[in-house]
């Protein structure tokens, strides 16, 4: 009798299955067996790497990150840290891998080696774009990205971290705090006198600061930001230099920018790229006497 017990037991753990168990049973042991097959090291959330243990101010932690496309390296080895509350700017030339890198922190791209946390809790590379999203991490594209027949004040309202279901959305008001909130961010996006106006009928300037607000209303810990400036007046870049340097120190703010102008204005630590790597660091007259930046572009200002 135990014998029998036995090779029931010895036949199950093999995956064999004898004749009489029935079907259900079948089905939850083939599933036991496909698990226990797909267990692997690599399946395991990682822990923090030691860099991130031992230097609690880095926010952005890229780590020797490749990204290829049929054949052509779109990061290469690429490694960065950004640290807390700091405004880091990326330039390089079309093709340097600004927004792959861009696309790796949000999620968009998986790359084909290396890690990216933010701060020591999140490994992003474990997440999808919604979680990511979720953590606070918040990207702005270079057009703006407006709802243009509501009114600016109703865009910012729709921002505003939390439920974010139909039935929510239709019964949501806001609290005391809530527009204490919004106020503070119409104020810091210089549109306290458009609050009322269709956010279609802005100029494009004013349209970059409403997305920008958008953002903000999400209270994000991070901001991405794809050459806010492009396409501004001379007075609106002044006025978005003023608010990047306001947001600086609330949250990591990494900016990808074309203008070097823009980026002498507002830049205090600027990162070149260079066919998918990091060529230079530092601020910008450091970076602007660099060889091997020179070198790479001729003496020219178009990274």
């Amino acid at each position: 009798m135990n014998g029998g017990n036995s090779q029931k037991t010895d036949a199950l753990s093999s995956g064999a299955i004898p004749g009489e168990i029935d079907d259900a049973a079948r089905a939850i042991l083939d599933e036991f067996n496909s698990r226990r097959r797909g267990m692997r090291p690599g399946r395991f959330i990682p822990a923090p790497p030691k860099a991130l243990r031992e230097k609690s101010d880095i926010a952005l932690y890229l780590e020797k990150i490749s990204v290829g496309f049929d054949g052509f390296k779109a990061l290469n080895n690429l490694t960065l840290y950004v640290d807390e509350g700091e405004l880091r700017c990326i330039i390089g030339p079309n093709g340097a891998g600004k927004t792959t890198m861009m696309d790796v922190i949000t999620g968009k791209t998986k790359p084909d080696r290396g890690s990216v946390w933010f701060t020591d809790e999140y490994n992003l590379l474990a997440m999808d774009e919604v979680s990511i999203a979720g953590a606070g991490i918040c990207r702005k594209f270079q057009k703006p990205s407006v709802f243009e027949e509501l009114t600016v004040l109703h865009n910012l309202e729709l921002s505003l971290k939390g439920e974010k279901s139909v039935w929510s959305t239709l019964r949501a008001r806001l609290s005391g705090e809530d527009e204490d909130f919004l106020e503070m961010v119409l104020e810091r996006i210089r549109l306290q006198e458009q609050h009322d106006l269709a956010a279609g009928k802005l100029s494009h300037g004013q349209k970059q600061w409403l997305e920008i607000g958008m953002l903000l209303m999400q209270k994000p810990r991070m901001l991405l930001l794809d050459e806010p400036a492009a396409g501004m007046s001379p007075g609106e870049i002044e006025r978005t230099v003023e608010l990047l340097r306001d947001l600086e120190g609330e949250q990591v703010i990494l900016l990808v920018e074309h203008d070097m102008a823009f980026v002498r204005a507002v830049a205090r630590k600027v990162t070149v790229l260079h066919q998918g790597s990091v060529l230079a660091e530092g601020d910008m007259d450091a970076v602007r006497d660099n060889p091997a930046v020179i070198e790479a572009y001729l003496g020219t200002e178009q990274c």
